[in-house]
This record gives C-alpha cells, sequence and structure tokens, in this order.
C-alpha cells in the first residue's frame, strides 16, 4: 500500500461521499452486513483493519483524541517505532490513573482537551444516567469512558471540572512529508475536535471515529455530519461496525486509497 501523506480530493469525490443519501445508503449497507455477526466480533474485525491499514501505511504521526489508557497509540508506537504517537485525554482523573503507566512508552501523554477553543473548557463527566428505556438508574465512576465537552440528555448527575483545551491544528504542525492516522473517541464533542483540525485532518490517511445516528448528547453531530466534514477533508467511509442500536464506528480513509486493494480484502474479512 502506497502512503498518502495530504491533499483533499477532487471536488467531485468530495461531493459524492458527503452527500447524506449517499452516506446512509453505506452505512445501511454496511450495518446489514455487520449485523449477521456477534457484535463484539464486528466490533473487534473493524478494530484490526484499522490496525492493519494503520501497519501498511506505517505513519510518521497519529493522534488519539479520547484516549482513556491511550491503548491506540501504545500499539501504534510498538509496531511503527519512529511514529509520533500524541494522546489526548481530557479528564483529569483517567489521566491521573495512566499517566505513570505511560511514561516510558514513547507515547505523548496529554492531559488537554481538543475543541475549537483555545484556553479552559468545562469538562462534564456523568456520574449518573436515568435509562428511559428500562426506567432504571446507573451510576458511573469518575474514571469511566464517558467525559465529554457535550451534556448528556439522559445523566442526572454529571461532575463538572475545568480543563485546558487546545486546538489540534495549533497543537501538531504536520508537512507534505507526513502520514497521519486518527482514533477519535469523544464521547458527542466530534463537532468541537474536528473543526479544530481541519488541516491537519485533510492530510490523514485514515481515521477511526465513534459515531451516533441519534441524539444522546446535546448539540452533537450526528453520524452524517462527521461524513459530510470529514468528506469535505477528503475522507471517505469504507467500513463500520455496530456497537449500539444508535451507536457505531467509522473507518474513513483518504480518497486515493479508499478502492486500495487491501481496503476491499479487509472489508472482505470483517464481514465474512
Amino acid at each position: 500500500m502506497h502512503d498518502h501523506s495530504g491533499g483533499t480530493a477532487p471536488m467531485t469525490i468530495t461531493r459524492l461521499h458527503t452527500d447524506a443519501t449517499r452516506y446512509r445508503a453505506f452505512a445501511r449497507a454496511q450495518a446489514r452486513r455487520a449485523r449477521r455477526l456477534p457484535r463484539d466480533v464486528v466490533t473487534q474485525r473493524v478494530e484490526e483493519a484499522f490496525r492493519d491499514l494503520c501497519r501498511a501505511l506505517q505513519p510518521t504521526l497519529s493522534l488519539e483524541v479520547g484516549a482513556h489508557e491511550a491503548g491506540f497509540s501504545r500499539w501504534l508506537k510498538q509496531e511503527v517505532t519512529d511514529a509520533r504517537c500524541v494522546a489526548f485525554e481530557a479528564n483529569p482523573y483517567v489521566h491521573e490513573k495512566y499517566d505513570s503507566a505511560l511514561a516510558g512508552t514513547g507515547v505523548e501523554y496529554h492531559q488537554l482537551a481538543v475543541s475549537d477553543v483555545d484556553g479552559t473548557v468545562e469538562l462534564g463527566i456523568p456520574r449518573q444516567l436515568h435509562n428511559t428505556r428500562r426506567g432504571r438508574r446507573f451510576r458511573k465512576l469518575r474514571t469511566s469512558r464517558m467525559a465529554s465537552l457535550s451534556t448528556h440528555r439522559y445523566a442526572t448527575l454529571t461532575e463538572t471540572v475545568p480543563v485546558r483545551s487546545v486546538q489540534l491544528d495549533d497543537f501538531v504542525r504536520v508537512t507534505d512529508d507526513d502520514v497521519v492516522v486518527a482514533w477519535i473517541d469523544v464521547e458527542g464533542a466530534s463537532r468541537s475536535v474536528l473543526v479544530s483540525g481541519t488541516e491537519v485532518l485533510s492530510r490523514a490517511s485514515v481515521v477511526y471515529i465513534e459515531v451516533e445516528n441519534e441524539q444522546v448528547w446535546d448539540g452533537q453531530w450526528l453520524d452524517i455530519d462527521v461524513a459530510r466534514f470529514l468528506g469535505e477533508c477528503g475522507l471517505v467511509p469504507v467500513l463500520r461496525d455496530v456497537q449500539r442500536r444508535h451507536q457505531y464506528n467509522v473507518v474513513f480513509a483518504a480518497a486515493d486509497l479508499a478502492d486500495h486493494p487491501m481496503i476491499t480484502r479487509l472489508r472482505d474479512e470483517v464481514y465474512r
């Protein structure tokens, strides 16, 4: 597989893949294939396919936003030792829990939010959720994966902490020689993250991102909004899994890689 190192897709491709109807067609077709398998199996296969792509691309820069324990960054640093691996975890309790374990791994593990704000933002940590379908309440730890810059619609108790926020395009600089990959899992705050990194993401080869097709967080971008934005960055959807009824992960690839035989093979292997 050849390296992709920047540049936006031709406008015809961008328009094709930012069209909401076409994205929904992709999402529904791949969901039908994914639902033939157990959810944990297809989720694991999509993640493994993304890692196979990263291994083949040999990136110079990886970004993990909403890193938690920075599992992707740690894996990539072991696979591609020369890569710069930058992981962002906004939740101070999570960062404190894993910071010492990440020391010496070569991963840059930052206790920072990524958003369109350069300064201080309020991070919400849902501590209690009300399940409207089952009428039950669920308690969450401070170190759960649910911290967000957005407000969860079903949270009945949220702890709020101030954290420093940076814009992705200001924090990392990319060149024409860089090969960039990204893993984004930010619990309903994808808009803030993505718009802060237009330049960086326009040079990305592959992006793995969690999306939702119904509003769970106030003001969040839905899957079609994420697809529209990434399409403008020259990225098109190639794989997806099924996590929950409303939530799933999507792999986007640079337009000049989307039809590569390796991606075609990986897609067949994911859904076989």
